[in-house]
């Protein structure tokens, strides 16, 4: 016997697909979702200027961290633990959710770029 599959919903959906109205997917407004930005990751912090050094400068995101520092000091934050390292720049490069519009130049370029420094065996 197979399960049933069922998604979750409001008692307003279920009410409309029952009286015949078609459900509405509604998008989230990841403007209210997204936790405010801390004042401390407006500018790339130290252990992320000493992470930046220590890679060769192929593999150096100097356009990211310029224009995103918070994302920077993500990177040497977790640049220490190799799986966490590969899964956010997976997150970084790969859309999950749909519809976002990606890093703006070459940006996506320095993300790939990193990630291939990681594949070679590093850290």
């Amino acid at each position: 016997m197979e399960p049933i599959s069922f998604e979750f919903v409001s008692v307003e959906e279920a009410k409309q697909i029952l009286d015949g109205a078609p459900p509405t997917q509604v998008e989230p407004d990841w403007a209210t979702l997204r936790r405010p930005i801390p004042p401390d990751s407006l500018a790339v912090n130290v252990t992320a200027m000493r992470w930046l050094l220590s890679l060769p400068p192929e593999a150096r995101p100097m356009e990211l961290c310029r224009r995103f520092p918070r994302i920077g000091n993500q990177l040497a934050a977790l640049w220490p633990h190799p799986s966490a390292i590969r899964a956010y720049l997976e997150d970084l490069l790969i859309d999950k959710r749909g519809g976002r519009q990606g890093f703006p130049g070459g940006i996506a370029t320095e993300l790939s770029q990193l990630q291939e420094y990681l594949l070679q065996g590093q850290p």
